[in-house]
């Protein structure tokens, strides 16, 4: 069975092969397919073709530099693990063999794929938690009359205008550190040094076109943070009309980024009328403290991620602990409805992730 790399004059063969999964998938979008695998050799979705020239199953694979420890390390993060007749671990396989210097990551995915996983002894993380700042409380169809009365209730005491929460950063933030919306991806906002054990380290050519800032299915917005006048980091939030995301940070001091985070939260929602949702992912106990003192709440247990082997220089052994993870790695925010595009609500598609263990 063949396995060929997607190109756009593809597209139509992967829609075929939509057509029969259940449920939304972003392959479905024409805009983010062609962009996100097709104009990068770092990111490609390897497409497994039967004998009769029909498309049966799919995997995205993204050629990420990380730092562990100062030592660079290059992660194969997967996305878009379909098959139709069972070639998912041919297609692992060939993934694998093709890029024999990475390492394989999957950071959330279905339940099925994470059992397979599981089978083939991929190796868990634990201690990567998902956060929410003005949980929905999402009324299913088919719940109890109570309890959607009760989540109704629970809606309007609980939920807040996001600038609400700003009288819960101490007044010396606001005194030491400010934050500033950029138009682009200059090089002096990748941080000199870093504190982090483990973190995401790209150059600011693939910042720029993995959030980049004017694409038309999703909107990136990126912050300067800066402490006593000088930049020590960056935010970028990934902004819809339902909700906020931390989709990618980093820093020279953890607890600088993670007051930058939120006064990049409550820049983004000043104006805000109603409440909104935000969440991110954490791990770094530093911190974890901030954003939790701030009104975030875990959501959920451990965020699936899983290396497929042990990474080379890392020490699993040691934790998570002093990690920075952001949940936007891989394609984890780029999820329907897209900007230009109608239907169901980012807020209920990445609810039902969460809920699934994706």
């Amino acid at each position: 069975m063949p396995i060929v790399d997607y190109t756009p004059k593809l597209f139509w063969d992967v829609s075929a092969m939509v057509a029969q999964v259940p449920g939304p998938l972003n392959l479905a979008h024409r805009a983010f397919v062609d962009y996100y695998y097709a104009t990068r050799e770092w990111s490609k979705l390897y497409l497994c073709y039967s004998d009769a020239g029909k498309v049966i199953g799919t995997l995205g694979r993204e050629l990420a530099p990380f730092e562990y420890d100062s030592h660079g390390l290059t992660l194969r993060i997967a996305s878009n693990w379909y098959s139709l007749r069972g070639v998912g671990l041919l297609l692992s396989r060939y993934s694998a063999l093709s890029n024999p210097d990475s390492t394989g990551l999957l950071f959330t995915g279905s339940q099925s794929s994470l059992a397979v996983l599981r089978k083939l002894n991929w190796i868990f993380v634990p201690g990567i938690r998902g956060y929410s700042l003005n949980k929905p409380y999402r009324i299913y169809p088919g719940e109890s009359r109570w309890r959607s009365a009760a989540k109704s209730v629970l809606r309007g005491v609980t939920r807040r205008r996001t600038s609400s929460f700003a009288a819960r950063i101490p007044s010396r933030v606001f005194a030491e550190i400010r934050v500033r919306e950029e138009g682009s991806y200059a090089h002096d906002l990748l941080p000199a040094r870093s504190p982090f054990l483990f973190r995401f380290a790209p150059s600011a050519e693939y910042l720029s076109w993995r959030y980049n800032l004017s694409l038309p299915f999703i909107r990136y917005r990126l912050f300067r943070v800066s402490a006593r006048g000088a930049t020590v980091g960056y935010v970028i939030l990934s902004d819809s009309p339902e909700r906020i995301i931390v989709a990618q940070c980093d820093g020279e001091d953890a607890a600088a980024l993670a007051y930058g985070v939120l006064l990049s939260i409550l820049e983004v929602g000043r104006e805000d009328q109603e409440p909104r949702s935000v969440y991110l992912a954490c791990c770094h106990s530093e911190m974890k403290t901030v954003f939790q003192q701030f009104g975030f709440r875990e959501d959920g247990g451990d965020l699936p991620f899983a290396f497929r082997n042990p990474p080379p220089h890392v020490d699993l052994s040691l934790g998570t602990s002093r990690w920075l993870v952001n949940f936007d790695w891989g394609d984890n925010g780029m999820r329907q409805p897209f900007r230009d595009e109608s239907g169901r609500s980012v807020e209920g598609q990445i609810s039902d992730q969460i809920a699934q263990g994706l």
